[in-house]
């Protein structure tokens, strides 16, 4: 009698560590779509560095790291970049694209790159960056840059984080 309740013991354990491991795994959630969506999905001047320089950086390479260079660069473009190409040659035909959009407030100016290369017209290798300088040095990313927002040219005090 004793194993047989040991045994229900452990299906019960069982069928709750299944139920609840698929719990956890939630809905499936791809993450951003295009480059605007991976924009809007962050709060650039207040989040922490790092952890916007490596979601950049992942959202870009899923994003883009599947596409042809035309759609790549025609994704990059309408997400407000603009491109700079290195030089082409016979043997590398598809040049790498550096490409880059700023935007200011009164708090930071952010700074966001995409590098990518091509070869055949397909994407081989895509990488994002992201940098940001604020007034005063504390939120610069990633390293404190000394630079005009922090010679009282903005907000002697940064406005406070909104709150939610």
């Amino acid at each position: 009698m004793m194993d047989s309740g040991m045994a229900c013991g452990k299906l019960f354990a069982a069928g709750l560590a299944l139920a609840l491991g698929a719990c956890a795994m939630g809905p499936t959630n791809p993450g951003p779509q295009t480059l605007a969506d991976l924009q809007a999905a962050h709060d650039w001047q207040y989040e922490a560095g790092e952890r916007l320089n490596a979601d950049w950086a992942s959202g870009v390479q899923g994003i883009l790291g599947a596409m042809t260079r035309p759609q790549a660069i025609t994704a990059i473009q309408a997400a407000g970049f603009e491109c700079t190409y290195g030089e082409a040659h016979e043997d590398y035909p598809d040049p790498m694209a550096v490409c880059s959009r700023s935007f200011a407030t009164r708090r930071c100016q952010m700074d966001w790159e995409i590098s990518s290369t091509a070869d055949k017209g397909m994407v081989t290798w895509v990488d994002g960056a992201f940098t940001r300088d604020c007034v005063g040095v504390a939120d610069d990313w990633p390293d404190e840059v000394k630079s005009a927002i922090d010679d009282q040219l903005a907000p002697a005090t940064p406005p406070a984080a909104p709150k939610g």
